[in-house]
């Protein structure tokens, strides 16, 4: 299986032997959601997965997940359930209450409120200082702590680093692979939180995700400034009309592969697994879209965090991933602005399916292997780095096998993989290795064949 599975950690799956079988499965990516639980609950599942890596020998990716400037339900201690044209208040005063005031001053009567991963619509019927009524358009249920927009509007922090600072300090002490910036509204938000992390020496790879509007408007830039993208499919279904969604994703995907940035897909992928231990068959198609669009990472969500068939969902998610990657007709255009280094990946790729053989490479910093696995060759790449950061961005890539290599120099490090391949027998009997490492700053690209014999 090329395309890379992550899943949610949560009361449903957090305990390292879970954990462990997950990566059996085909598991390295793990999230922790800061939208709920305490650092104590965070640390208790970073040491599950850290202490599952190494039980079984694999090397595994940490993604903690900011709450970012969601807007949230606060004051409810369980889900209260409303009729079709049921009123309910929210209030400063309580007892129901939104985690930002400026929500209060931004609806207005008539405005669509959107809840439950746009399952919830109520319409605003009265606003006043400090509250908003609102009835409910069709039966819905409203959760503690479930995030909520305004149909059409965004309600923002005032400062996005001021409001993420508390969750990256977290996330800094849990020394976590990646972070995941919600609510991405620009390549600004990207950079300040880069410059806040390297102020603190911790350096990350920065995933962020496109959610709302001002994020889509600026999915390239904020494409060129992340490490990757994510596609945050429930938010976006609150912000935008569900027909429209399938658009946005392709949207992003095209953003992320001209960025040459890998993609992560996640909301719903197999949301009636939460309950249940099959797919729906639309459901089936949805990942199977997913995986021809080329995606790198599919993530699981409720499914796996508070799902009652956690590891059931992930072996069908690898299931119909591994069936439908054989049939993807991978995209092969270059951008316009396409460099040396990206033909020389292309052509790295074509001669390595024009002789039926593997890629290796030796990377110091990703770059070349982000060139060619955006390519999705078909036999796969093993990428070998000196660099234990570099690692967890080769783990998120489609069809890319991590290695750790000490060396200086690329010379030095391309020798050492392929003998690395050979001891380990990851090579068969007949099989081509095409070898290789790119320079993007300077014009040295190097490929060589070797044939096991």
């Amino acid at each position: 299986m090329k395309t890379k599975i992550s899943v949610t950690l949560g009361p449903s799956l957090h305990e390292a032997k879970e954990i462990a079988e997950a990566i059996s499965l085909g598991c390295k990516i793990f999230r922790i959601n800061f939208s709920h639980g305490d650092m104590s609950f965070w640390t208790e599942l970073a040491d599950s997965v850290r202490a599952a890596a190494e039980k079984t020998g694999e090397s595994c990716v940490l993604v903690a997940d900011l709450p970012g400037g969601s807007v949230r339900v606060t004051g409810l201690s369980q889900p209260v359930r409303l009729a079709s044209g049921e009123v309910v208040e929210f209030s400063e005063a309580g007892p129901v209450d939104l985690s930002n005031p400026a929500f209060y001053t931004t609806a207005e009567v008539g405005d669509l409120l959107v809840t439950d991963d746009g399952r919830g619509l109520l319409r605003v019927v009265g606003v006043g200082k400090g509250k908003i009524s609102a009835e409910a358009v069709k039966p819905l249920t409203l959760g503690p702590n479930k995030s909520v927009v305004i149909r059409g509007k965004e309600v923002v922090p005032e400062d996005y680093l001021e409001t993420s600072k508390p969750a990256l300090e977290a996330a800094a002490d849990l020394q976590v692979d990646f972070i995941g910036l919600s609510f991405t509204r620009s390549a600004g938000d990207v950079k300040v939180v880069r410059e806040f992390l390297s102020g603190i020496d911790f350096r990350p790879g920065l995933i962020a995700k496109i959610e709302t509007p001002s994020g889509m408007r600026n999915v390239r830039e904020i494409a060129d400034a992340a490490d990757a993208l994510l596609i945050a499919r429930g938010d976006l279904g609150m912000h935008y009309e569900l027909e429209i969604v399938p658009r946005l994703q392709k949207t992003i995907i095209d953003a992320g592969y001209d960025a040459c940035k890998p993609v992560i897909v996640a909301t719903q992928l197999l949301g009636s697994m939460v309950y249940e231990p099959v797919p729906s068959r639309s459901e089936v198609v949805d990942v199977m879209n997913c995986v021809e669009e080329g995606v790198d990472v599919l993530m699981l969500t409720a499914e796996t965090a508070v799902g009652k068939y956690p590891l059931e969902a992930i072996k069908w998610l690898a299931n119909i991933s591994a069936t439908y990657e054989k049939s993807a007709k991978p995209k092969r255009t270059l951008p316009g602005d396409a460099q040396t280094v990206d033909r020389f990946a292309l052509a790295v790729v074509s001669l390595a399916e024009a002789v039926a053989g593997r890629i290796a490479i030796f990377t110091m910093n990703g770059n070349m292997a982000r060139r060619i696995a955006r390519l999705k060759p078909v036999s796969g790449v093993i990428a070998a780095t000196p660099n234990r950061r570099v690692l967890p961005l080769l783990a998120m890539l489609w069809g890319v096998t991590p290695m750790y290599i000490e060396a200086a120099t690329y010379t030095e490090g391309l020798e050492k993989l392929e003998r690395k391949i050979e001891e380990l027998g990851m090579a068969e009997k007949g099989e081509t290795l095409i070898l290789t490492y790119g320079l993007v700053d300077e014009p040295i690209h190097i490929v060589k064949m070797k044939k096991f014999i």
